[in-house]
């Protein structure tokens, strides 16, 4: 199961210090940063989990259990290309095909990485850079709140057609 409650609470929180009339723009900018960085570290860490999930479920061998706990230890991202590689050494590209086909009949697939791709920009802006001078702007909480949404909404939907499977 995708696990969003602490994420939500973080980002209700720092929609909250963001909308205080008395936080300066340095402070808003801020937290929309740590909004957007946030969202993105729950991305992947939840990509990861549904690897590992499908993983306890579909491989028998505790060596290859392993081999996928150490593939995800040492990916880093949470652009869909790598998630799907690993989903691939799991299930199977036919596997995946299958239910990558179904989920696009409504465009989910394209969304999720339509949303991936847009996010992977604003977060590289926001972690590659500091404040000098001038501030950067970002999407304010409530708009990282309105992406994740979707994005939970999106993976949970490629999450239950995994469980669907049979290995």
């Amino acid at each position: 199961m995708i696990t969003k409650d602490y994420l939500l609470k973080t980002l209700n929180w720092l929609d909250q210090l963001h909308d205080d009339p008395t936080a300066d723009n340095q402070k808003t900018s801020s937290y929309s940063k740590l909004a957007l960085i946030e969202l993105c570290g729950w991305i992947e860490e939840t990509m990861d989990d549904i690897v590992l999930r499908c993983a306890k479920r579909c491989l028998k061998s505790e060596a290859n259990k392993k081999f996928i706990d150490k593939t995800i230890s040492g990916t880093h991202s949470f652009e869909y290309e790598p998630f799907r590689k690993m989903l691939i050494m799991v299930i199977g590209l036919a596997t995946l095909e299958k239910i990558e086909k179904k989920l696009e009949k409504t465009g989910k697939i394209s969304a999720l990485k339509g949303d991936l791709v847009n996010l992977k920009k604003s977060r590289n802006r926001a972690a590659h850079t500091h404040t000098k001078g001038t501030l950067r702007t970002y999407d304010a909480p409530s708009k990282t709140k309105h992406d994740f949404d979707r994005i939970y909404a999106l993976l949970t939907e490629l999450d239950a057609e995994l469980q669907r499977h049979k290995c």
